[in-house]
């Protein structure tokens, strides 16, 4: 069971510095390469974005990520000791030859987060030997897509998150991917879909949430899904590392800003406290 749900309170803190580190890598490259964006009239090929030479510059940036210092105001958790992997998959839809990412909705039978949107994946058990087996274990446990299916391209950096486990991603490719081959444990998740690139990458589709802690974070509609979180910020970071620059579109260039949270002056007196505490207002 997915646990990037449970950590979306509490991991804003971290989504500033993530995307500093991806602007600051994506101009370097930019540099050597146009900035034009894609022309979204044409689909992405499979190609482009599954051959060899992305699967090695995709990876390469997903095992570099920061390392990030741990904020002084949150105290330790016991949840902290554990950790996960999820998997991001890239789809090769069947028929289409379509590129899109797998995504999963929480059941409305689990206690908390219920009906969130997630990656498949979930804490490591002992019997696990890596994060990719951990992965693919859930993924099937989950919603029934058998681990020969998956093409593994590798393990991410793993995510130190407070008050929550780590989270390892791993990413792989499913070939003449259908929907209608999954088998949904019922129990832990409420659908499964898949959003192609080109949907994620539309300006229409790019937004952000504002978190009380001051930080704002991705978010992707597409339809009537919506996508944030650390889900939101996973999805942000993938497309990022997957894309060369020349396909990168400005929408997801933008940076994330802190924010300083809005506070409201002072409350005034009332006229009537007023008067009564004044005494040239006495009769």
């Amino acid at each position: 069971m997915s646990l990037i749900a449970q950590a979306s309170r509490t991991a804003p803190q971290l989504l500033l510095h993530l995307n500093r580190h991806l602007v600051t890598s994506c101009s370097s490259a930019a540099s050597a390469t146009s900035s034009k964006p894609p022309d979204f009239d044409q689909s992405i090929t499979a190609d482009q974005l599954l051959g060899p030479e992305s699967q090695r510059r995709c990876m390469e940036k997903m095992r570099s990520l920061p390392a990030f210092p741990r904020p002084k105001a949150l105290t330790p958790s016991r949840r902290e000791k554990q950790t996960s992997a999820v998997l991001i998959a890239l789809c090769q839809e069947r028929g289409t030859n379509e590129i899109s990412l797998l995504y999963t909705r929480r059941s409305r039978h689990l206690r908390s987060h219920s009906f969130q949107i997630s990656f498949p994946g979930g804490r490591r058990d002992d019997h696990d030997t890596s994060y990719v087996d951990c992965a693919l274990r859930e993924t099937e446990e989950e919603i029934g897509l058998p681990r020969h299916r998956i093409q593994v391209w590798g393990e991410a950096k793993q995510l130190q998150l407070p008050r929550t486990s780590s989270i390892v991603p791993v990413v792989g490719v499913v070939p003449d991917f259908s929907l209608s081959e999954l088998r949904l444990n019922w129990e832990e998740v409420e659908e499964a879909f898949s959003v192609p690139l080109q949907s994620l990458m539309l300006p229409k589709a790019t937004r952000h949430t504002q978190f009380r802690s001051g930080y704002s974070g991705p978010v992707f509609v597409v339809d009537h899904y919506r996508i944030w979180g650390i889900t939101g910020y996973l999805t942000h970071l993938f497309l990022h590392c997957l894309l060369p620059p020349s396909l990168l579109p400005d929408c997801l260039k933008t940076n994330i800003k802190f924010i300083r949270p809005f506070k409201l002056p002072p409350k005034m007196p009332h006229h009537r406290e007023h008067s009564a505490a004044d005494p040239s207002m006495r009769t």
